[in-house]
């Protein structure tokens, strides 16, 4: 049997690993980058550029950005020079002052500009797209696992005159440093391999159009200080603009940005752990590998995105069951839902799998429907040192929503393949 070449190698495995680590590092800086007091802020624009909402949008939108530049002229080590760009820009506060109403979206930029050059090797490449995919939403979606390996520094935007209040970089300096190393030699070596060719306009468009309309329904009707009128209305509009854009797409792509919408519905209720449930974090991990081991020899979005249905769903049961939803069955069904649409496009990869953090009217929006949320400006849950794994979960209303959102992925995802057999 013929050996393979260093480069030959690099190009196989480098892109996987690449793809992980770009997806999770972008995610994780643009969760930690999060302002503890942005519920508190009322001034006009500032109340809207500190939230997460922000952070993620702009993210989303360098990101797609990025792709379309490098889909269009890559060649040239360009794919190196944004990640290198990128973790300088996220690494920033380590060097220079940054307060924390300014690093959120400078971060965001960085991180965006990082996930770009990650997503360039991952062109025709199955098990790098679902790594990239896996590694944005695992992440955004478990960001709470964090605060098993590290103390969270407070990030505040409101201060006394004249104090900045600096913060800290969200991604430590030595993880950046390696993560750049990776991901722009491997983006280098890929270089060869990628051919640039005409950016499909669609996916751009969607990948601008639907951050900036998240942002928009958020300031308008989904901010923090939001009705349930108000809260529902803007799911329903999101919802209507992601499936319009959406079916304007390619099958496959349409399918994953779908599967992005539905991975983001389920982030209604999040998990947080103890030190006492360290062990769930690699039952987690199981569950995720099972999923992608399922969906890559027999590929079943439709069951994937059934189980995120389940698992929303489950934020009306008792409190231990949505736990045992949300660490076995959520991950299950995220890995077999993710490897079931691939591949897809490079656009559409990253369009959807920024989905989860950059539409935060489930994450965010809705846990301040809560009047006692809305009294105080901050999650309800008991301030404990020491407790197993918990899900937070918002009223029964949101949960629904949320619910319903799936089904509509779902529903929309047959109607599409449908069409398109019917077509064809």
């Amino acid at each position: 049997m013929q050996q393979r070449s260093p480069v030959q190698i690099a190009q196989l495995y480098g892109s996987v690993a690449s793809a992980l680590v770009g997806g999770v590092v972008a995610a994780y800086a643009v969760a930690e980058s999060r302002v503890d007091d942005f519920s508190f802020s009322d001034d006009g624009l500032t109340s809207v550029v500190i939230t997460p909402q922000w952070a993620g949008a702009t993210a989303a939108v360098v990101a797609t950005v990025g792709v379309a530049l490098l889909h269009r002229w890559g060649r040239g080590g360009l794919a190196s020079v944004f990640a290198a760009v990128g973790a300088l820009v996220i690494a920033l506060p380590a060097f220079v002052p940054v307060s924390a109403s300014i690093s959120v979206t400078l971060n965001a930029m960085g991180a965006g500009t990082f996930l770009a050059a990650a997503a360039y090797p991952t062109k025709s490449h199955r098990a790098a797209q679902i790594a990239l995919a896996l590694g944005v939403t695992a992440t955004t979606l478990y960001f709470g696992a964090a605060d098993l390996w590290r103390d969270r520094v407070a990030r505040w935007s409101l201060t006394l005159p004249g104090d900045t209040y600096p913060v800290p970089s969200t991604v430590p300096v030595w993880i950046l440093l390696a993560a750049t190393l990776l991901v722009a030699g491997v983006a280098l070596v890929a270089r060869s391999g990628q051919e640039t060719d005409d950016v499909d306009t669609r996916l751009v468009t969607l990948g601008v159009v639907l951050p900036l309309a998240f942002t928009a329904l958020y300031a308008w009707l989904g901010s923090t200080s939001t009705s349930h009128g108000s809260w529902v209305t803007a799911v329903v509009i999101a919802v209507a603009v992601t499936v319009a854009l959406a079916w304007r797409l390619p099958q496959h792509d349409a399918r994953f940005i779908l599967a992005g919408l539905a991975i983001g519905a389920v982030s209604i209720s999040s998990i947080s752990f103890s030190s006492d449930w360290t062990w769930a974090v690699p039952a987690v991990g199981a569950a995720l590998a099972l999923g992608v081991a399922v969906g890559w020899k027999r590929p079943m979005p439709q069951l994937g995105l059934g189980l995120l249905a389940v698992t929303a769903l489950s934020g009306l049961l008792d409190a231990a069951l949505t736990t045992v939803a949300y660490v076995f069955v959520l991950p299950l069904a995220l890995g077999l839902a993710v490897a079931s649409c691939m591949p897809v496009a490079v656009g559409a990869v990253a369009s959807g799998s920024v989905l989860p953090f950059t539409l935060t009217l489930f994450s965010v929006s809705a846990t301040f429907l809560d009047p006692v949320s809305q009294e105080f400006g901050w999650s309800t849950a008991p301030l404990e040192e020491h407790r197993p794994a918990a899900v937070t979960t918002p009223i029964p209303l949101t949960v629904l929503a949320a619910t319903a959102t799936i089904v509509v992925a779902m529903s929309t995802i047959h109607l599409k393949r449908v069409r398109t057999a019917v077509v064809t």
